[in-house]
């Protein structure tokens, strides 16, 4: 809990110095990035999470990871929490820049998850949708779950529908077990 807010006061922070350097938006692609990385290769968050590490090795990981793939902006301020000892936060700091970042600018993410990627028409039905439940500007994004068989799992905000094959199999056993046990 404590590494929330001290992961929230840096995010604010940063959020600010981007507004101030005119690189918003270049900063959100680049968290991102960030956040990519991290869900791809868990072996950086470890890494980076480890106390026994040095920093200037972490500085090196960084750099060799970020550079050119993230705002010079960004990479710095990376960097300066690292020497800082606190290359822990980076993670926190980024879910929280995304969803201060969101706030601000009104923008509310839609995930629809597939089993396989999905078409424009497809698309344009679930953004149709998405826009009768927010009025916010939308984030959308689609990502591929094989394990929901077919279907699709629909997140707006708080908003969710599960309409995968693997949530009516699911539900399909529980009522034959249920069905069983009387």
């Amino acid at each position: 809990m404590k590494n929330i807010r001290i992961a929230s006061r840096y995010a604010k922070a940063l959020l600010s110095l981007a507004e101030e350097n005119q690189v918003m938006d270049e900063a959100y692609k680049s968290m991102n990035v960030i956040e990519d990385v991290f869900g791809k290769y868990r072996e950086i968050k470890i890494v980076l999470k480890s106390p026994v590490i040095r920093e200037s090795k972490k500085i090196n990981i960084i750099k060799n990871v970020f550079s050119g793939r993230v705002n010079d902006f960004i990479l710095k301020y990376l960097l300066i929490i690292t020497r800082k000892k606190r290359s822990f936060l980076i993670e926190p700091i980024v879910f929280e820049y995304k969803r201060l970042h969101k706030l601000k600018h009104n923008i509310e993410s839609v995930i629809v998850i597939t089993a396989h990627e999905i078409d424009d028409d497809i698309r344009e039905k679930v953004l149709k949708v998405a826009k009768r439940i927010t009025d916010k500007e939308i984030e959308f994004h689609n990502k591929i779950d094989p394990s929901i068989i077919g279907g699709f799992i629909l997140k707006i905000g708080d908003y969710y529908y599960d309409s995968s094959m693997r949530r009516s199999l699911i539900n399909m056993r529980k009522k034959l077990f249920h069905s069983t046990e009387l």
